[in-house]
């Protein structure tokens, strides 16, 4: 496990991003819940506060990116 405190302009997303890999919504809302009153602080956080970063409950994979898709040909 991992702690994080918080600088200027922080976002969780962009934390987990950083830490992870991948910023899909489960990840983040499991952060979230790793940290309890973390949601109060809204989406900038502010700087000092100590966030939990534990390994994964499982394996983080990337979602698959589609291929370039043309609506209009």
């Amino acid at each position: 496990m991992s702690t994080y405190v918080t600088k200027m302009f922080d976002r969780l997303d962009r934390i987990v991003y950083a830490r992870y890999g991948s910023t899909s919504n489960r990840l983040v809302e499991w952060v979230t819940e790793q940290n309890d009153g973390i949601e109060l602080y809204g989406i900038v956080l502010p700087m000092g506060v100590s966030i939990n970063l534990p390994e994964p409950p499982v394996k983080v994979t990337e979602v698959p990116v589609l291929p370039q898709l043309f609506l209009w040909t």
